[in-house]
């Protein structure tokens, strides 16, 4: 038990290593957030349920004994920046509170690469994303979930997929949204910082954390990325150098679109990909990539003009958009794991690996966390259980 009087320097420590953040974010003036809905409840007996079924097939030995809190779901609508629109734009995502009120950190969670809109995190469909997210609250976190630009409320325009700075800004002010609704509405928020993501999740847990430390207010305790990738102008490279089947194809294309657009590159799909394949996209509809019928191997796809460019040039417009999303050769302020199946053929391991040996080198406390024969899909898991239990430790 601590005596009186170290009792009372303990709360006067706490007082003054809260204030400069109050100060900076006032708990009354909502200028991110625009409104909110309720969108469900959960109760402590469903999360325990949701809990035993995750852990089923791990041995009993590494099974914590948790107890969960019912959680409420709210759907929020905040105001953000989408590149090349001239005002703020209106986002959504969810934030799951937990039911028994008391001093919480905030965990912001990105999710994985979604093709279905009715999967996106405001509107909490009892997916794997949103059950974790649902886990995480009951065990005393605040977390915010962004749907991302291009999905919920901002749905009349096209997601920028892994786009780095709108991912990041997009996930931020989420979080500042969190933030204001918490505080407005007597909810007390302690001073620590989680950041997760898995895939696209995982580069936007990149970006997000590298934002807060170069622009933010706030301060990250600790961040976990899964299976992101990170070192774009690494990845290229490897995609480019494959002459078989890959199943990300069609993701890769995603990427190439949004970069195409973003950095007003504007060349037609023509350049990039050989025909018939390029006729198959609509050249005026990312969603189209999903479908359309193209080959899923690199070497019968792109085009030896685009191969050239990216092999052969020093600098050129695709190579410097990819140099511009590039997340993993910075030293965070914050610990790092990364996460990664070493069977994963979507997101390759040496996205993980390099931004790795470059964080490290800089002298950034990182830990590379590889997951033997676990390919993309069966990664998640343990992905998210090592995520669950290292956050439950710094909490």
């Amino acid at each position: 038990m601590k005596s009186p009087i170290l009792y009372a320097l303990s709360l006067i420590i706490l007082f003054y290593s809260c204030k400069p953040d109050n100060e900076e974010l006032p708990k009354t003036k909502n200028e991110v957030l625009v409104d909110f809905s309720l969108v469900k409840k959960i109760s402590s007996t469903e999360l325990s349920d949701l809990y035993t079924t995750l852990v089923s097939g791990l041995p009993s030995g590494l099974v914590l004994p948790l107890t969960f809190s019912g959680v409420t779901i709210y759907k929020l609508t905040y105001k953000t920046n989408y590149p090349g629109e001239a005002s703020k734009v209106l986002a959504s995502g969810a934030l799951v509170v937990p039911d028994q009120i008391k001093s919480n950190p905030i965990l912001s969670l990105q999710h994985w690469t979604l093709t279905n809109s009715n999967e996106i995190p405001s509107l909490f469909a009892g997916t794997f994303q949103n059950n974790f997210a649902a886990l995480l609250g009951g065990l005393g976190f605040y977390v915010s979930s962004p749907d991302y630009l291009g999905y919920g409320d901002n749905k009349a325009f096209h997601h920028l997929y892994e786009h780095g700075a709108s991912l990041a800004s997009a996930s931020y002010d989420m979080l500042l949204a969190s933030r204001e609704f918490l505080l407005s509405n007597d909810h007390q928020v302690n001073d620590k910082l989680f950041l997760a993501g898995y895939s696209e999740g995982g580069y936007a847990t990149m970006v997000l954390h590298q934002h807060i430390e170069k622009e933010g207010k706030l301060t990250v305790t600790a961040s976990s990325a899964g299976a992101g990738a990170y070192n774009k102008s690494g990845f290229v490279l490897a995609v480019l150098a494959l002459d078989v089947e890959s199943p990300f194809m069609r993701t890769y294309l995603w990427v190439l679109d949004t970069y195409n657009r973003v950095y007003n590159i504007n060349k037609p799909w023509s350049y990039y990909i050989n025909e018939p394949y390029a006729s198959n996209i609509d050249q005026n509809d990312p969603s189209s990539i999903l479908t359309a019928d193209i080959s899923m191997n690199p070497s019968k796809l792109f085009t030896q003009s685009f191969k050239s460019e990216v092999l052969e040039e020093q600098d050129s417009p695709f190579k410097d958009a990819l140099k511009d999303n590039d997340r993993f050769d910075w030293k965070p302020n914050a610990p790092v794991r990364l996460t990664y199946g070493t069977k994963d053929n979507y997101v390759f391991p040496l996205n993980s690996i390099t931004a790795y040996e470059a964080m490290k080198e800089k002298g950034a406390s990182v830990n590379l966390i590889p997951l033997e024969n676990k390919n993309h899909s069966t990664a998640i898991t343990d992905f998210t259980i090592n995520t669950l239990v290292w956050f439950l430790s710094l909490k």
